[in-house]
């Protein structure tokens, strides 16, 4: 995984979450990042979406709740 891809989704997540994207990094998740409850990961699912053109299946939208996880989706 480049870091390219976890930049890229921690600047998703840190729009998605309005938060400074300094306080994100390849280890946050919804177990670490109070913002990041499950309203708003579906927030950040759509986000995305549409952002990298790839629709996520349930499995994924269950799956994918942290920086690590999302960048391994991206195209």
């Amino acid at each position: 995984m480049t870091e390219n891809r976890i930049a890229q989704v921690v600047d998703l997540v840190a729009q998605a979450l309005d938060i400074p994207p300094d306080e994100l990094g390849p280890d946050s998740s919804m177990e670490n990042v109070p913002q990041w409850d499950s309203v708003e990961h579906m927030s950040i699912c759509l986000a995305f979406e549409q952002r990298f053109g790839k629709a996520l299946d349930m499995d994924a939208i269950t799956t994918a709740t942290s920086i690590r996880a999302l960048a391994d989706l991206v195209p």
